[in-house]
């Protein structure tokens, strides 16, 4: 027994002091740092709840909470259907074409996630970019149409479509590899007895993807919450804070104003908002139905 014991603290030991080292220290010295005026002096000032009360409007209030939050709720909101939908949406109909074909549609839309970050957001910078240089405005100008400033326009929608597009590379081959393992037999019974393409999908496919749904749409609404190298490459957060989402505010806050503190505070409640978020959404797929044991009548 001990030497079982000791055989997996020597497999388990250096990924789990890995894991502590930089996941769970850095965690607790932010909730520390959280509690402090840390600024480019890096002091620690004890300040109590001050900060975390500059958030909520008492005291010395930050007018750009609320748009930062209100910013948040809608890039989530919008990001998050065109991830689990677009990626439900092109599994489905591609794992029902031809395999060739599939392979090659999945293949297609799996390229961003092969990009590196910097580049997915240069195309998508050059692509709405507000002369004639850039590509959408480049096609517009050649039919004799007027340039659009699509990024003080329509800065959020494009952030939106960005990160969207970029999600449903995961969600779709998570998708289609649930889709791959489901008996053909489901899906011919339900075709014997009359059942439309629609409704094999409806009735048949989708039902059966709720473990990898309720996965992708936990994953991606933590992704989409603590998301912000993109929105940073493509607007900067602009213009005039019409794209700034709570994680970038807080790294704006800790790197760019050096206010360490009040940078970590806005970090520390942006966790508690993702632990209790993803309570909900187990809770709303019935997560201890999905654990249960199964039934056998005899």
């Amino acid at each position: 027994m001990k030497t079982k014991s000791a055989a997996l603290m020597g497999f388990l030991g250096p990924s789990t002091a890995l894991i502590v080292f930089f996941y769970f220290v850095p965690v607790i010295l932010t909730f520390l740092i959280a509690f402090t005026g840390m600024d480019r002096a890096l002091r620690w000032e004890f300040v109590g709840v001050a900060n975390f009360a500059r958030l909520f409007g008492i005291g010395a209030r930050d007018p750009l909470v609320p748009k930062v939050l209100v910013n948040t709720i809608i890039y989530t909101a919008g990001a998050l259907p065109v991830t689990i939908l677009g990626g439900l949406l092109i599994s489905v109909l591609s794992m029902r074409m031809h395999p060739k074909a599939g392979i090659f549609f999945r293949t297609l839309f799996f390229v961003p996630r092969a990009l590196p970050p910097v580049v997915w957001g240069f195309l998508w910078a050059w692509s709405f970019e507000g002369t004639r240089y850039g590509l959408f405005n480049a096609i517009r100008s050649a039919l004799g149409l007027p340039v659009i400033h699509w990024l003080i326009k329509y800065p959020m929608v494009i952030v939106i479509l960005a990160n969207g597009f970029l999600g449903i590379s995961l969600a779709m081959l998570v998708f289609s590899s649930a889709i791959a393992t489901i008996p053909r037999d489901y899906v011919r019974a339900a075709e014997i007895d009359g059942a439309t393409e629609w409704q094999v999908i409806r009735y048949v496919i989708v039902p059966l993807l709720k473990w990898p749904i309720l996965t992708m749409t936990a994953w991606h609404l933590m992704s989409f919450l603590n998301s912000y190298v993109y929105i940073m490459l493509i607007t900067g957060g602009g213009p005039y804070y019409a794209t700034e989402v709570w994680s970038l505010y807080a790294y704006h806050a800790a790197f760019d104003r050096y206010k360490y503190g009040y940078g970590a505070s806005l970090t520390s409640l942006l966790v508690v908002v993702n632990v209790g978020l993803l309570l909900l959404v187990l809770r709303a797929f019935g997560m201890r139905r999905l654990l249960a044991r199964g039934k056998i009548e005899v």
